[in-house]
């Protein structure tokens, strides 16, 4: 081949790199930081990428997740004809970062392997053998933890689990990790989440039947396509997708401790904000926020935002919004979610919001969990364009 030859080759395979890297950036991810007037793949309410896995299958999800006493009810159904629990959690992985700062949050799930692979479909088939020799991680998370099949997940004290495979994302709903559930149990991973159901008659017949077993549960369905990933938060980002985007950061342990101040002092920034002054958050979404409250107060909705309220017991992101009740990682700690309001949602009422804030802060990537009781009602979470 001549040197012209060669380099046109050359051009031609950067030209086709490029071209695939667009395609998968515009697939994952949404304009952060791009403010309005820009569009781009929207988690909340996007389809599915078509591998055709879970068709037939009905999901159910109350927040909290299901006791086993409620999974067994379910399994006993005359509704239902098979059933798999999927229970989530965080796994303690290793880092090798600052001393100090011991483990990274790695999201998981952890399911029985033949009850899980029959309801991912032809799909899933792969997954039994893989899920009876160890840990499966998604192309994202093994991505960020720089592992492929063979590889070791080492996690914080010292075992490590081999990895068995690596599978496309949505097969593992968009956990990072998934393990049997008899090995999930023992790092954790125990509380149903959510189920996959296959229903034994008709769709509606199911649901009616589900919600007099569960009664007293605030219980949401969805059936594949309906959403990205079919999983129980279906609104906001898998964690392994905040991470990509925003970066991974290691803690102290799971269950205490902020991130580590490296990645605090290269994502984090504080500006002035429409109607909310002074806000810390994530630089790439303090810009889209910003662009929320400047659209309400040029629409004079200024009113819907009370700034005394969001400083006192809202924000983004700061020490006391890091962990839940439970003592769980919420999103603020990575500034991608935003708290206001929160004196109308105090817990003993049904969450609420004014639809013109919903919509506002929908235009600029923001979600509202209207799921949520409580303070938590008051939270919108960044996923991008088409929330």
């Amino acid at each position: 081949m001549t040197a012209r030859g060669r380099a046109l080759a050359i051009l031609l395979g950067l030209a086709v790199f490029v071209a695939g890297w667009v395609v998968f950036v515009a697939q994952w991810s949404g304009p952060a930081g791009a403010g309005s007037g820009r569009r781009g793949f929207g988690v909340a309410g996007a389809k599915a990428t078509g591998l055709g896995a879970f068709q037939g299958q009905l999901l159910i999800w109350a927040p909290g997740g299901f006791s086993d006493r409620e999974v067994e009810l379910v399994r006993d159904s005359t509704r239902v004809a098979a059933i798999s629990a999927v229970r989530t959690g965080l796994l303690p992985v290793a880092s090798s970062r600052r001393r100090g700062y011991r483990v990274v949050p790695v999201e998981a799930m952890a399911v029985d392997p033949d009850a899980y692979a029959a309801a991912a479909g032809r799909p899933g088939a792969k997954l039994v053998g893989m899920l009876d020799k160890g840990a499966v991680l998604s192309k994202t998370g093994a991505a960020l933890r720089h592992l492929q099949r063979g590889g070791r997940l080492r996690l914080d004290g010292g075992p490590s689990l081999r990895v068995s495979g690596v599978v496309d994302d949505e097969l593992l709903a968009g956990y990072e990790v998934a393990l049997d559930h008899e090995v999930g149990r023992r790092y954790g991973v125990r509380r149903a989440d959510y189920l996959l159901v296959l229903p034994r008659g008709r769709l509606t017949g199911l649901e009616t039947a589900m919600r007099g077993l569960l009664k007293g549960r605030q219980v949401r369905f969805a059936v594949a396509g309906d959403q990205r990933f079919l999983r129980g938060d279906d609104g906001v980002l898998p964690l392994g997708l905040v991470k990509a985007r925003f970066g991974e950061f290691a803690l102290p342990s799971l269950g205490r401790g902020g991130p580590d101040p490296a990645w605090t002092r290269a994502n984090l920034v504080t500006g002035r904000v429409p109607l909310l002054g002074r806000v810390r958050c994530h630089r790439l979404v303090i810009g889209d926020l910003a662009a929320a409250m400047n659209d309400l107060q040029r629409r004079k909705l200024g009113g819907l935002v009370d700034a005394a309220d969001f400083h006192r017991r809202g924000g983004c992101w700061s020490q006391r919004l890091l962990r839940d009740s439970h003592g769980r990682l919420t999103r603020h700690a990575w500034g991608v979610a935003v708290a206001i309001d929160v004196a109308v949602n105090p817990a003993e009422r049904r969450p609420t919001a004014d639809q013109r804030l919903v919509k506002a802060m929908a235009a600029h990537g923001f979600t509202w969990d209207s799921h949520a009781g409580g303070p938590d009602a008051a939270y919108f979470e960044w996923v991008g364009a088409g929330a």
